[in-house]
């Protein structure tokens, strides 16, 4: 007898009749709805610091997402089959928040030695640690809401259990995008989303006194939730980053990014360096402290764009700026008399840029706008449409580059916005010139300006920043001298600087990156980081 009935059989569940059954359900259902899939955007923010925000990190956390959905499909369907699903749909919420609070405080401490060794195996890796276990966990409460539903006939409530939480899947998605993230840091939205979590299971009682969750989980998940906010709410304030001491000045967050603000300063060397940090990457640097403002300095690219414009432009040029970042080389330019018009479509890079950068709004020209949607407009009528006589591409997001980009359409449309012998400068983060995505961008650049390039590079193999030039109809720009030459965020000297000559020809056999055909987010992903990134603690994020 033991033998033919080797397990007991589950309690019977609540009927759908039973009044509250049915409104407790598809409200937990909606909720663990909303959470899973706001976890994916904040998991999208996590994993910016580390491995960028492109193409190939959304294939990863789409792809992890989508496992884990089947998993726990599969894991709720069979365990609404062998135990009490009343009892799993009350306990399984607050085991979640357990290991989202977990995540939430493990993640900044596993990633970054995964993600800076390789960023492509970094996305995936990432992504499995902050979505796997969790998402796993909230969809199967889907089936044990089905399960509880206990219909005769038809899909047994499916239908609507899987409606209800898709329905909270994309009000949590907005709620993320537009209410969390611009206003908090990932780590300490988990946490948040952790508490939402033990929330439904308290609220879930209703369907049944559980004592396990009643005096063990949910008390267990309040330790939790206060242990894991405390670790986020007293960063650290000064790091010491092996030849770099740096000091938290701000994080400046907004729907299209978050920018930490840092005071660097190095042991036997004056002054100080403030950095504008965008996922770890240095995108724009100031000295301060009494160095006063040099040229150019301190970062390599603005140093060797900011000579080759001041050679060539003629005087009060108009310059289009793709891309403002701190506003350095735009508050230089136009300090040398030059019209200056930057693109950006962050809102708050103005304001970030002006508060701890020195930029002046009044002297430059902004628009809050997509950098193609730009040029797409310019180059034709009076006024603001009028040609350039230069246009700077420095469209970066940490390490990534939009992928429209670096296309030769998007070159062609700058060729149409500059003056006959007007430069186009690109700065760029690629590998070394031989290299497949590295000629692609050459030979997009080529196609679009229809002209040679010239390319500045630094001797210092670690440094990937590779100062791209073309001019319309003429040749390329060739040597430039520089007063302070940034051999380090702290050191400069005089330099002669020789450019590589690429021609159309030598990139006649190198397919171009367009529209169509574009794998350079992908190409470039394992690419290792250069020496302007800065492994600041995630909580500074």
């Amino acid at each position: 007898a033991r033998a033919a009935n080797p397990r007991p059989t589950p309690p019977p569940a609540p009927s759908a009749g039973g009044g509250r059954v049915r409104p407790v359900v598809l409200a937990a259902v909606f909720v663990t709805g909303a959470v899973t899939l706001a976890l994916e955007v904040v998991a999208s923010r996590a994993l910016t610091p580390y491995v960028g925000g492109s193409l190939f990190v959304w294939t990863a956390i789409l792809s992890v997402t989508l496992l884990a959905l089947a998993g726990g499909y599969h894991l709720g369907s069979r365990w609404s089959a062998r135990f009490d699903p009343r009892r799993l749909f009350v306990r399984l919420p607050a085991v979640t928040a357990l290991v989202l609070c977990a995540v939430a405080v493990l993640y900044p401490i596993v990633l970054p030695g995964i993600a800076y060794a390789d960023a492509l195996a970094g996305a995936f890796v990432g992504s499995a640690l902050v979505l796997g276990p969790v998402l796993v966990l909230t969809s199967a409460m889907g089936p044990l809401g089905i399960a509880l539903f206990h219909t005769s006939g038809g899909d047994g409530g499916a239908g609507e259990v899987f409606a209800v939480s898709t329905v909270g899947s994309v009000i949590g998605a907005l709620v993320a995008s537009f209410t969390l993230l611009p206003y908090m840091p990932p780590a300490a939205t988990m946490v948040l989303l952790a508490g939402v979590l033990a929330a439904v299971s308290a609220g879930a009682l209703v369907l049944g006194r559980d004592r396990l969750t009643l005096a063990g989980l949910l008390p267990v998940a309040a330790v939790a939730l206060a242990g894991a906010g405390a670790s986020l709410a007293a960063p650290p304030q000064t790091v010491d980053l092996g030849l770099y001491e740096a000091r938290h000045v701000a994080t400046e967050r907004g729907a299209h990014g978050t920018v930490v603000v840092v005071d660097v300063a190095r042991e036997g060397y004056p002054g100080t360096v403030r950095l504008y940090l965008e996922e770890n990457q240095m995108q724009s640097a100031r000295s301060i402290d009494g160095q006063g403002d040099r040229p150019g300095e301190p970062l390599f690219y603005v140093a060797v764009a900011e000579a080759v414009l001041q050679a060539h432009l003629p005087d009060a040029a108009r310059v289009l700026m793709l891309g403002l970042a701190g506003g350095t080389l735009a508050t230089d330019l136009a300090a040398a008399g030059h019209g200056v018009t930057a693109v950006d479509i962050n809102p708050r890079a103005p304001e970030v840029a002006e508060k701890w950068f020195g930029f002046d709004p009044a002297a430059v020209t902004v628009r809050i706008e997509d950098g193609r949607r730009h040029l797409a407009h310019c180059g034709a009528g009076p006024g603001e449409h009028r040609p350039y006589d230069a246009i700077v591409f420095d469209t970066f997001s940490g390490l990534s580059v939009p992928d429209h980009l670096v296309t030769a359409e998007a070159f062609a449309a700058a060729r149409s916005c500059l003056v006959p012998g007007g430069l186009l400068v690109a700065n760029t983060i690629v590998p070394p010139l031989d290299a497949r995505p590295t000629r692609r961008l050459m030979a997009a650049i080529a196609t679009g300006m229809e002209a040679d390039l010239a390319v500045y590079q630094s001797d210092d193999a670690r440094r990937r920043n590779r100062i791209m030039v073309a001019r319309k109809d003429g040749p390329p720009p060739g040597a430039i001298d520089l007063e302070a030459y940034p051999s380090s965020l702290f050191v400069r000297r005089a330099r002669r600087l020789d450019p590589a000559i690429v021609t159309r020809d030598a990139l006649a056999d190198t397919a171009p990156l367009t529209d169509r055909r574009n794998d350079f987010a992908l190409a470039t992903a394992r690419m290792a980081r250069d020496l302007s990134h800065f492994p600041i603690p995630a909580s500074w994020y």
